[in-house]
């Protein structure tokens, strides 16, 4: 884990006791008025992980992910501003004050941006079939998720964000008491906790996405169009063309879009101008694939081709 400004790996605890996990991997760092402590416990089910920010000047936290995964986390005391950042595509998700979120990531590499205040965020990583081993379906505004992992997509998906309330709070508070009396081995223990805020905050998420779901039309209409623009044209499309269209506000279906499928618009429009060039890359020249999908010159494709799969066009078509 990078950190900028440099901080100093410090011996002892730097969070007065606000986190701890029994037996977890415990890291500090230390600088003046800035405090990192880590946290993470590695159990049969996942892996728990805790992360007090104590931060006194805007810091830089970069950190690479080896294999995708599915997490759930809480932000349970945020005091500040703070930003994670996915470098492959640039996408930004911001930390709120006692909210929670699923979500998918990916292998990447990843910056958290913190402005000055604190931050508490308690999560856990782990495989999707964990977190419907009780329930005979999942729910539908998961399967973005679901499907992302699956086909290891290069981009985040999340879920709607929830309110991590008091419940929640409680919840945390017992799987910290179980883990406090030595039972760290006790994996089922450990599933029953989890299990129960897995269907807290889907309760809380079903909320929100049956009050948008009969603007399901809405967001699918959006995606057609982009499709078919993809289709048919040499060109771009941008989100406020499309909004314009459909005659709603740009942000209001950005909104929507991420409720039904975890993304903001743009980067489903990405993606599928990024399929249309992957289509015709083995049997043209590049110059040609790049005006085909609507970029004004060679080198702006290659950059946006290179950020979003991680290899050049000529290495792609190398491999086909």
């Amino acid at each position: 884990m990078g950190i900028e400004p440099k901080l100093t790996e410090y011996p002892g605890s730097v969070s007065d006791g606000t986190i701890h996990l029994p037996g977890a991997q415990t890291r500090h760092w230390k600088a003046d008025g800035t405090a990192i402590q880590e946290e993470i416990l590695y159990t049969l089910v996942g892996t728990v992980y805790c992360y007090y920010f104590q931060i006194d000047q805007p810091t830089q936290i970069h950190f690479e992910t080896k294999t995708p995964f599915v997490q759930l986390y809480h932000m349970m005391d945020i005091k500040g501003k703070g930003t994670l950042t996915q470098r492959c595509s640039a996408q930004t998700f911001p930390l709120l004050d006692g909210r929670g979120v699923y979500l998918y990531t990916p292998k990447d590499l990843y910056t958290l941006h913190l402005e000055r205040g604190h931050y508490l965020i308690y999560g856990f990583c782990f495989h999707p079939e964990i977190l419907f081993a009780a329930d005979s379906g999942e729910p539908e505004f998961i399967r973005p998720l679901l499907d992302a992992f699956q086909r290891q997509l290069p981009h985040l998906v999340a879920s709607i964000d929830f309110k991590a309330g008091l419940q929640t709070h409680e919840k945390h508070v017992e799987l910290y008491n179980m883990l406090i009396q030595g039972k760290v081995c006790k994996a089922l223990c450990i599933l029953q906790i989890l299990q129960a805020l897995f269907d807290l905050s889907i309760r809380k998420i079903r909320h929100v996405y049956e009050q948008h779901h009969p603007n399901r039309m809405l967001v699918d209409s959006a995606r057609d169009m982009i499709i078919n623009h993809f289709q048919t044209k040499e060109d771009d499309i941008t989100l406020t063309e499309i909004s314009g269209k459909l005659k709603c506000a740009p942000n209001y279906l950005n909104k929507l879009h991420i409720v039904h499928y975890g993304t903001n618009l743009n980067t489903f429009r990405k993606e599928t101008r990024l399929n249309k060039a992957k289509t015709l890359l083995p049997n043209n020249k590049i110059l040609y694939v790049a005006l085909t999908c609507g970029f004004k010159d060679q080198g702006s494709f290659c950059r946006f081709f290179k950020r979003e799969t991680g290899y050049t066009p000529q290495t792609y078509q190398k491999n086909k």
